[in-house]
């Protein structure tokens, strides 16, 4: 798709030395290991002391798995978590009990429910990355695959995850001038701190033509167990189907696949 992000070529480093007799690649699994067992981020020195490795090794390691989704870095304190590609990778190796799997159900109703493609994504610390989606009924197919990632102003998934993700996330976003992939594209950043206020007071985020034109999007968050944000669920289609003035229909049927999947993750909603 024009403008998309896709996934970069996974390169091939030179060959570090061995840290006790290990070889590169193992190291870069003992840091992730260390960092999927972690109940929150770890710093380098966190990492280092725990693997007994030289800071400076782990130090480069961690730049190489964070410059292709492997990791995230978070701020305040650059503390490392695990990536939105350890993800996509994990999917492949878990197929019995992971969040599509989970959602699937909820999915295909609100796919059913409404014709439109369905679009399960997450996000990092600088964009939005679609795990999985269900292609839609309608006769126009958008060109979505997992692993494609947008920014995060010109979608509606982008604008939950600044409305409802980390509480830095928005101005980290604004610390450079903001993207445009269309005319219609918020760029303005008064004007897209006044949108994700709005998020937040509904619970829900549309982008007509904000990303593509005669594109339109409505997304919802997905909540893990902590409270915490895991991503969103999305219908996305034509400006025809989704109009710019949202369907009632549309919102509530999608509000209610967010609650669903919400609380398969073991979130407990308001009551």
């Amino acid at each position: 798709m024009p403008d998309a992000k896709q996934t970069p070529p996974i390169t091939t480093h030179h060959q570090e030395p061995t840290e006790r007799g290990l070889p590169g690649g193992v190291i870069s699994l003992m840091i992730i290991e260390a960092l999927a067992g972690a109940d929150q981020g770890m710093g380098v020195t966190q990492i280092a002391k725990q693997l007994e490795m030289p800071k400076a090794r782990v130090h480069r390691h961690l730049t190489g798995l964070r410059e292709h989704g492997y990791v995230t870095q978070q701020t305040p304190g650059n503390q490392y978590r695990i990536g939105w590609r350890l993800y996509l990778l994990g999917q492949q190796f878990t197929r019995q009990f992971d969040i599509v799997s989970l959602a699937k159900p909820a999915m295909e109703a609100l796919r059913d429910g409404t014709g439109q493609t369905v679009v399960i994504a997450t996000f990092s610390e600088g964009e939005v990355v679609v795990l999985n989606l269900l292609r839609g009924h309608t006769a126009l197919e958008i060109a979505l695959r997992p692993g494609t990632r947008f920014n995060f102003n010109a979608v509606a998934q982008g604008k939950v995850a600044l409305a409802f993700g980390p509480d830095d996330l928005l101005q980290a976003l604004l610390t450079e001038p903001l993207p445009a992939n269309t005319p219609r594209t918020i760029v303005d950043a008064d004007r897209l701190r006044a949108e994700i206020d709005l998020v937040r007071r509904r619970g829900w985020a549309d982008a007509p033509e904000e990303l593509f034109t005669g594109v339109n999007a409505l997304a919802a968050p997905l909540f893990q167990a902590d409270g915490q944000l895991f991503g969103t669920v999305a219908l996305v289609g034509s400006i025809h189907y989704l109009p710019v003035k949202p369907l009632h229909h549309h919102v509530e049927q999608l509000l209610q696949a967010s609650r669903q999947i919400s609380t398969l993750l073991g979130h407990n909603q308001p009551t």
